[in-house]
């Protein structure tokens, strides 16, 4: 299997005008979302506040199994809270967290009418959530964010509990609406057990990834999957070879559970089995299903979002989408390329 790789993306815009993309233009004037912030952390280090009290405003916060003096203890813990006073400073008074997170769900409002708005409780984790930093629960009407994963890639916390270099792309403020998002998705979008072939799984990906581009603007996909411009200008111009790589290798309706470590699993890259693995992005076939889904919904434009999102047979959506990706290393959607500090970011048009 041939890879093309290039890092100089030389002014690069892709388009043809063969591809429409699916339009994610929609009306919110009209959606009104005031966002409730609540840090926890502000109340549970100040220890003129009761621990019962904070039991009993926030009980989804502490285990039940773990003494009182151990919270006490951590309440009061140097390194805990230091961890906290960078977070929190990080966050401000939280103004910019409800701008940067308000057009979201203006959009989550418009295309989820019967749900509500989720309150929002910030904390800090002591550098224990960075994996799941966000969490979102539409049943209880709450989202929790973790503000010490958004401290900064090169922040020396992270060097101090050895962050590998592949996990720190998304440790910036400005991935969280993406990552806020990606809990809304893991929340929404369900997966029938009895779709295990590799193909199911490629679609589910895909599906929860399609709500970043119905529920996020302006935004490129680097900060919707988690990777960097290096990255994601890789996975374009070699689309087609990776599908074809999983067409010859008999992959794509397999039942093989080990692809999904090799394809699917957050990793500092996808397991080819070859000297080009290496370059390649981790959950590659995630960002394939994604293509998939844009393919299908340009080719199915009448089928709105809830109505995919709800539709579980993913054989069906993927034989609907005719996915087919060229060789040519153009990819199947349609980008533009923005500068954003310094570095050339993808944008779907």
């Amino acid at each position: 299997m041939k890879f093309i790789y290039r890092l100089a993306f030389a002014s690069l815009i892709l388009f043809t005008a063969c591809k429409k993309e699916k339009k994610w233009d929609v009306d919110v004037q009209a959606q009104s979302v005031e966002l409730k912030v609540e840090d926890i952390s502000q109340n549970f280090f100040n220890d003129s506040i009761p621990l019962a009290t904070l039991r009993q405003n926030y009980p989804f916060f502490f285990d039940d199994k773990t003494p009182d003096n151990i919270w006490e203890k951590q309440r009061k813990d140097k390194t805990e809270l230091s961890v906290y006073a960078q977070s929190r400073k990080a966050f401000g008074d939280f103004n910019k967290l409800k701008l940067s997170l308000t057009p979201m769900f203006k959009r989550y409002q418009h295309y989820f009418p019967d749900y509500k708005v989720p309150m929002i409780y910030t904390y800090s984790s002591g550098l224990q959530n960075l994996d799941y930093p966000v969490m979102f629960s539409q049943q209880s009407g709450l989202m929790f964010i973790a503000m010490d994963a958004y401290l900064g890639s090169k922040n020396k916390l992270y060097d101090s509990i050895g962050v590998e270099r592949y996990l720190r792309t998304n440790l910036e403020l400005n991935r969280l609406p993406a990552q806020a998002v990606e809990s809304i998705a893991s929340d929404l979008v369900t997966f029938s057990p009895r779709n295990q072939l590799f193909i199911d799984k490629m679609i589910f990906e895909g599906k929860k990834l399609i709500l970043q581009d119905a529920l996020l603007v302006d935004t490129p996909d680097e900060y919707k999957i988690g990777y960097t411009p290096e990255q994601i200008q890789w996975s374009i111009e070699n689309e087609g070879q990776i599908w074809n790589f999983f067409v010859e290798q008999n992959y794509v309706f397999s039942s093989d559970a080990s692809l999904d470590k090799r394809f699917l699993a957050i990793s500092p890259f996808s397991k080819f089995n070859n000297e080009i693995e290496q370059q390649s992005p981790g959950r590659i076939a995630a960002w394939i299903g994604w293509q998939i889904i844009r393919q299908y919904m340009r080719e199915n434009p009448k089928v709105d979002l809830v109505t995919l999102l709800h539709d579980m047979d993913g054989q069906k959506i993927f034989k609907e989408s005719k996915y087919k990706p060229s060789l040519d290393g153009k990819g199947s959607s349609n980008y533009t390329t923005k500068s954003v500090s310094g570095k050339e970011y993808h944008f779907i048009q």
